[in-house]
């Protein structure tokens, strides 16, 4: 028996409390500015129980920053996430994109001010392929799902047939639409989603979007598999007509950034993002 619930403290910084009858999880941490409205919502939730771990999909700002709180208001919490998310924290130039993508956050959702902690992030437990994340009766194993970043991690129960998916795999734009989240590597991320495809999911935890279940989840993870080809494809059609950099990035932001997906992705982030996956694509398509 467990329960999953979005107790996250704003709309983009959405972060998901696992509990079981053993122990609780808190699967990624949202924004810095929204934490203080988070940790509450945990609290109302676990009462006198205590929060075992924060396990972090990747190292993104909108995912990572709500931990360093976190473990403020839990001190035994320990925080769980890949080797090389645990590099990425560790980098000056890194806390300074996510002190700055906080910031924007924070504007956007009318908060004037907050303890800024940045520098404070960190991972306590840096997990690897097969690694397992015990929570009493259920285990959770450690799938490195790269694509979205290098970082990227999953969490599998193959008891449940639960999925703790990461970006990689994309994230619901309405529609039936799934928006392809990846920024390293088109080969390299559609093995992520292939492999992540295959598992037999019936729950998935998305990001952002939260729990799908039964029909909703195949659906989902159906919709994935053909969205993360499908960009490539139209990507690579645009190329090889002639398009450059500027065009395919405002003819993606005019199919994928829907009034679904503003609702949890901040438009200064999703530029962002597509700022890297377009010239990535374009790369890879120059070189075949």
């Amino acid at each position: 028996m467990y329960t999953i619930t979005n107790v996250g403290g704003t709309p983009g910084g959405e972060a998901f409390l696992l509990v079981t009858e053993e122990k609780a999880a808190l699967i990624d941490s949202g924004f810095a500015c929204s934490a203080g409205r988070m940790v509450a919502n945990i609290k109302d939730i676990l009462q006198d129980r205590p929060l075992d771990y924060v396990l972090l999909t990747h190292s993104h700002y909108d995912h990572a920053s709500g931990s360093a709180y976190v473990q403020d208001a839990w001190p035994d919490a320990r925080v769980a996430g890949s080797v090389y998310a645990k590099k990425i924290l560790e980098k000056p130039s890194a806390r300074a994109v996510i002190r700055e993508m906080n910031d924007n956050a924070a504007l956007l959702a009318g908060i004037s001010e907050y303890e800024d902690r940045t520098d404070r992030l960190h991972i306590d437990i840096a997990v690897s392929e097969g690694d397992v994340i015990g929570l009493g009766t259920m285990k959770l194993r450690v799938i490195p799902a790269p694509g979205h970043t290098k970082c990227c991690t999953a969490f599998w129960c193959e008891e449940e047939k639960l999925l703790l998916s990461c970006e990689t795999l994309g994230v619901p734009a309405g529609g039936g639409m799934v928006m392809p989240c990846y920024m390293v590597g088109y080969g390299l991320a559609m093995q992520s989603v292939e492999r992540l495809a295959a598992l037999g999911a019936e729950k998935i935890l998305t990001p952002h979007r939260g729990l799908l279940e039964g029909e909703a989840c195949t659906a989902f993870i159906e919709n994935a598999v053909y969205w993360n080809k499908e960009f490539m494809r139209r990507a690579r059609e645009g190329r090889r007509a002639g398009k450059n950099e500027a065009e395919l990035a405002r003819e993606f932001k005019e199919l994928f950034y829907t009034p679904f997906m503003a609702e949890v992705q901040p438009e200064k982030a999703f530029d962002l993002n597509l700022g890297y996956t377009i010239p990535m694509l374009i790369r890879e398509i120059d070189g075949e």
